[in-house]
Formats: C-alpha cells, sequence, structure tokens
C-alpha cells in the first residue's frame, strides 16, 4: 500500500484498501496509490499545470476545492510487471475500479463532468471537511 495511504484520513483508510482489494480481484491486477492527501501548496501547483505551468490540466480544483486537501482521495493506477505505475492503462480497467468505487457509496472521478479523472476516487465526506474549513474550525495547510 505504501506510505500514501497513510496521508488519507482514517476513516477512508479501510474503504481504500477494500476497493484496492476487490478491484485487484477483478482485475487480476495489483493497484496502488499515486496520489493521496495534497496540501493547498500541491494542489496550487497541479491546478496551474496546463494554466500557468507546462502540461496538459489535469485538475479543474483550486486550492480548497480538492477532496485530495481533506484526506478523502486518492488516485489509483493499476501496475505493470514491474511494479511501476501503468501510466498507459486502458480506460476499460478504469472503468471496472470505478464501478467497485461506486458499489461502496464512493465517488468516482470519471464521472466528473468537465473533465475525466478515471484515477480518481473520493469519499463524499470531503464536503464535511471542506464546510469546517472553510468556517475555521480546522485548519489544512
Amino acid at each position: 500500500m505504501g506510505k500514501r495511504i497513510d496521508t488519507l484520513e482514517a476513516d477512508f483508510k479501510p474503504l481504500v484498501e477494500e476497493l484496492i482489494a476487490k478491484t485487484e480481484a477483478v482485475t487480476n491486477r495489483k493497484w496502488a496509490i499515486s496520489d493521496g492527501r495534497r496540501t493547498m501548496s500541491q494542489q496550487r501547483d497541479i491546478f496551474a499545470q496546463g494554466r500557468t505551468k507546462p502540461g496538459k490540466v489535469v485538475s479543474n480544483a483550486k486550492p480548497g476545492q480538492s477532496a485530495h486537501n481533506f484526506g478523502y482521495a486518492v488516485d489509483l493506477w493499476p501496475l505493470k510487471a514491474d511494479g511501476d505505475f501503468d501510466w498507459s492503462a486502458k480506460v476499460s480497467l478504469f472503468k471496472t475500479m470505478g464501478a467497485i468505487a461506486e458499489s461502496m457509496g464512493l465517488t468516482w472521478g470519471g464521472g466528473f463532468r468537465t473533465l475525466f479523472d478515471g484515477a480518481h476516487v473520493e469519499s463524499p465526506k470531503w464536503k464535511t471537511q471542506q464546510a469546517r474549513w472553510k468556517a475555521g474550525e480546522i485548519e489544512i495547510v
């Protein structure tokens, strides 16, 4: 699972572990987290990509608008035989993972209206954390 799972909120970790186990069983591939919790600074850099920084746009979320900022999102990728992320994995693999995620009550980024984010899975609980942050009840860095 790696250290990335340790960046997630405690109540989200077991759901991610279950999602990975179920996805691996169905796809017959190992899966891993490429991205877990992000700092506001990291989110700012990702949002800038394809806008004010080189590369293609990969996120429409500004800092504070991403479930990653609150520890309630992961990006999951299948692994190649050598253990590296399979950055060129087929969309069908992500659709399978996404269907499993949705069956567990999670939100899959493949269903986002403005940007297909097939690797992304989030818990709806992040909105509660976002509201608490906006109200000044919790600090997110």
